[in-house]
């Protein structure tokens, strides 16, 4: 199974899903963007420090290191750069979801197969939650192109631990294909620079509500009848802990390397 759990209409738009930020909506009637962009934000997972660190690890950090988060969404991913002390470029098509990038960033409207950035001017180019619908050999090239000579990309997915009984059910009961029981090496893109995988186990602070929340904005949720739609809500809700409780997750990550010019 690979990573590519969003999916588009016959027209190509794209659906926005829990798990999986994509280009608009599909859903019975009008979503306004800056309620869809706070669901988003409040209902995210971040990323662990331990997956973005490995995936750095070829860059020697600094605070003049210069990390671009590509599809950056709300600035999740841009949050844990900033606390590494790195500055950040936070490229993201959506104007409601880019006014939620945190302040320490520079937002940019972009996309990944047109990023607005010159030749070599960053030392690694990050994706969280967001590669599987860009144009991969487009946006290879843009990163490539924007890279400096030994610089890193990193791509990273969340996925639920359905290793957890009581997540394994919650993902069947919802159809939820990221899950880490579907993961596997199959590589996320094609040609250089060649990608290497690690997992990284972390946790959400989680309610009943915002789990409900966080299942009901999901495309395939979305696009229920009504009746099956508060039928799997309900479901989710009974099988979520009434408590605040940490909800496991799994951080599927690849790391590349862009080999310097030979001279």
């Amino acid at each position: 199974m690979s990573r590519w759990f969003g999916c588009r209409d016959g027209a190509g738009a794209w659906v926005l899903t829990v798990a999986v930020r994509c280009r608009a909506w599909i859903s019975p009637g009008p979503v306004p963007s800056a309620s869809v962009a706070q669901t988003y934000d409040r209902a995210r997972a971040s990323y662990p420090q331990k997956a973005v660190e490995w995936v750095l690890e070829p860059v020697r950090l600094s605070t003049d290191t210069r990390v671009l988060d590509l599809g950056a969404g709300t600035g999740r991913l841009s949050t844990v750069l900033l606390g590494m002390g790195v500055e950040v470029v936070a490229v993201e098509p959506d104007e409601a979801m880019r006014a939620l990038v945190p302040a320490g960033a520079t937002a940019l409207a972009g996309t990944a197969e047109q990023v607005p950035l010159p030749d070599q001017s960053v030392d690694a180019v990050l994706v969280g939650q967001a590669w599987h619908w860009f144009d991969h050999q487009q946006a290879l090239a843009q990163v490539r192109r924007v890279l400096r000579p030994g610089g890193a990309l990193g791509l990273l997915w969340n996925v639920f631990d359905d290793r957890v009984p009581w997540v394994a059910e919650l993902v069947a009961a919802s159809a939820a294909e990221d899950r880490l029981s579907a993961m596997d090496d199959e590589l996320p893109y094609e040609g250089e620079p060649v990608s290497v995988r690690r997992e990284f186990p972390h946790r959400q602070a989680m309610t009943r509500d915002l789990l409900v929340e966080n299942l009901a904005s999901r495309s395939g949720t979305v696009l229920m009848a009504p009746e099956a739609r508060q039928d799997l809500l309900r479901r989710v809700r009974d099988l979520a802990p009434a408590e605040a409780f940490e909800l496991p997750w799994v951080c599927d990550t690849w790391r590349a390397r862009l080999r310097a010019p030979r001279l």
